[in-house]
């Protein structure tokens, strides 16, 4: 009677024991052999290692069975980029995570791997199981009465930045004003308060009309160096189509961002980061990385933004919440002076 097949099975190693025998090898010139029958490792497995076939140790890559949806190497780019964002103050939602998904696929013109176009609960689940480096957390919602600003706060701040400085061996940034940056957006009403107006005493019908829309405004950002640089300010208009009249009277090294609104949005950051910001750095020789601290609820933290500045060696990193008053040099009378100043020099008004 023939023998029933034995059922194979695969990767009775631990990571450890991979990353152990990889260690030996290369530290001690263990030979692969004796470090595979040591540590319980294949030999094929630990040669692969070695020739960079594959690119890091990590349980999802010895995963049987056929590539993610978005390839191995992709979702590779997408972990990273969640991993690093939350890391410097930036942690993304569920929605910002399909958000991203989707502008892939769509870029692409991968649509068919997604029903719509759009990854779904099936596709999140998949991708936290084939990550687990990546962990659901509950964020704590914070509001200005309950995020009070403490001493242990702040040095809490400075110890994770400089675990972070470390980890990238980039502490001589610290040692060069150059090479740390501030900025902050601030917007300008299009349509502000009335205040106080006169009444007769207990009219309580009072109402003036205001000319535009309620919601526009003007977003003005400005980014200047620790020792007093200032970059081409950005200022967003709500026009698709500015008028004639603000375009010839910007001043020259002045950036102009429109939207519908004139809110601040992800496309546009990133065009003065890529475009603008990136060339600012090369006109005046800073040396390579920087450092650019900007306020924690900054929403704009694209995949491809991550991707130019880790190619162009350009750090974004969140300031703590609540304390504009204490790190953020750039708030909003900073950005107001620097344009009235700016405004009086170029002899303009906008």
């Amino acid at each position: 009677m023939q023998k029933a097949k034995q059922k194979r099975e695969f990767f009775k190693y631990s990571e450890d024991q991979l990353k152990q025998a990889l260690y030996e090898i290369r530290e001690h010139k263990m030979k692969i052999r004796q470090a595979s029958r040591e540590f319980g490792v294949p030999k094929t497995t630990i040669q692969d290692y070695l020739m960079g076939k594959i690119p890091k140790i990590s349980r999802k890559i010895r995963k049987t069975g056929p590539e993610p949806l978005l390839t191995i190497e992709g979702e590779e780019k997408i972990c990273n980029w969640t991993i690093n964002l939350a890391k410097c103050g930036f942690p993304i939602k569920k929605c910002d995570l399909i958000a991203t998904v989707e502008r892939i696929v769509k870029a692409t013109n991968k649509q068919h791997l997604f029903k719509n176009g759009k990854p779904g609960q099936r596709w999140y689940g998949n991708f936290l199981k084939r990550h687990p480096e990546i962990s659901l957390r509950e964020a704590e919602g914070i509001n200005k009465a309950r995020a009070i600003v403490t001493e242990e706060s702040i040095r809490s701040w400075f110890r994770e930045l400089k675990t972070f400085l470390t980890n990238n061996g980039w502490m001589d940034i610290l040692e060069d004003p150059n090479r740390m940056l501030n900025g902050d957006e601030s917007g300008f009403s299009m349509c502000p308060k009335t205040g106080r107006v006169l009444a007769p005493k207990g009219w309580k019908n009072l109402y003036q009309i205001k000319v535009g829309q309620e919601k526009s405004l003007i977003t003005v950002l400005i980014v200047f160096t620790a020792s007093g640089k200032i970059c081409p300010p950005l200022v967003v208009f709500p026009y698709v189509r500015p008028p004639r009249a603000i375009v010839e009277n910007m001043p020259a090294n002045w950036v102009l961002g429109k939207s519908e609104s004139g809110w601040m949005k992800s496309n546009i950051f990133y065009e003065y980061i890529a475009n603008d910001f990136h060339k600012w750095l090369l006109e005046n020789e800073i040396k390579k990385p920087v450092l650019l601290f900007i306020d924690g609820h900054m929403s704009h933290m694209t995949l491809s933004l991550s991707e130019f500045c880790e190619e162009n060696g350009i750090s974004l990193y969140a300031l703590p919440p609540n304390t504009t008053h204490i790190l953020q040099p750039a708030d909003v009378n900073c950005v107001f002076n620097v344009y009235s100043n700016h405004s009086k020099l170029n002899g303009k008004s906008l």
